[in-house]
């Protein structure tokens, strides 16, 4: 059953490119790749690592739209134990894998599939799973900002730390705001609300990118993940602010 739900968001990258490549020998037919990364290491009294990644491919074909992220953050301290020895010990490691496909209705609207799976060892859930489909449109079109916004029925599963299981059907709703507010920079907001009987699972980010180059920006982030049912000693939010570097290709 794990899998069934771990590979309904994995396929869909290959359901939008397999079944409609038919697209790609057609007019519009677009590529976009960016890469960020983000690294923070200390030394002397405290030692530590922190590492950030971000994988966006952005597919424009003549009838669809897909966009497949990879998205990972590891934390690691170096501590002492009981018996005086430096061990290295593991703070934060997660990574989410998610994929949308937009089937155009027409400029500015579209029926969309979407599917997400996140594994994090540390958070509130460890594995959270969410498949969805709805509609697709953009609500605020000008030469400096752009707001789409998506809306649909689902399904999610989460499994916490203990390895207890909770599913059901979730309505979706998802927000990307962009304002360009001078040659080189732009402020980003994005969120996602999935609201199920068993969690309320929100996720948000702000952040401003600067243009440094054709290919490389800069961008500062802040970034919440927040869970409404989440087991006795857990916290509902976790916060991430980060500087990263974002290089397209």
């Amino acid at each position: 059953m794990k899998s069934i739900f771990k590979l309904s968001a994995l396929s869909l990258a290959l359901l939008s490119t397999s079944v409609f490549a038919d697209d790609a020998a057609e007019e519009n037919d677009e590529l976009d790749v960016s890469a960020e990364v983000g690294v923070l290491i200390t030394t002397g009294n405290t030692e530590s690592s922190s590492y950030y990644g971000n994988l966006t491919v952005e597919q424009n074909l003549f009838q669809w739209k897909n966009k497949y992220t990879l998205d990972f953050l590891m934390k690691e301290n170096e501590t002492e134990n009981a018996a005086g020895e430096t061990v290295t010990q593991k703070t934060d490691d997660r990574y989410t894998l998610s994929a949308q496909g937009d089937y155009k209705l027409g400029e500015n609207s579209a029926v969309f599939i979407f599917g997400s799976y996140t594994d994090d060892e540390f958070g509130a859930y460890a594995k959270y799973t969410t498949i969805a489909a709805g509609y697709s449109f953009r609500a605020l079109d000008r030469e400096d900002m752009f707001l789409d916004i998506n809306v649909g029925p689902g399904y999610s599963r989460g499994e916490d730390q203990d390895g207890d299981t909770d599913s059901g059907v979730v309505g979706r709703f998802s927000g990307a705001y962009q304002w360009k507010f001078s040659n080189s920079a732009k402020f980003i907001q994005n969120v996602s609300i999935e609201y199920a009987e068993f969690n309320t699972r929100t996720i948000t980010e702000t952040a401003v990118r600067a243009t440094l180059t054709d290919m490389m920006k800069m961008k500062v982030g802040f970034k919440t993940i927040s869970n409404s049912d989440v087991d006795e000693g857990l916290e509902k939010t976790d916060t991430e602010t980060a500087v990263t570097l974002v290089v397209n290709f």
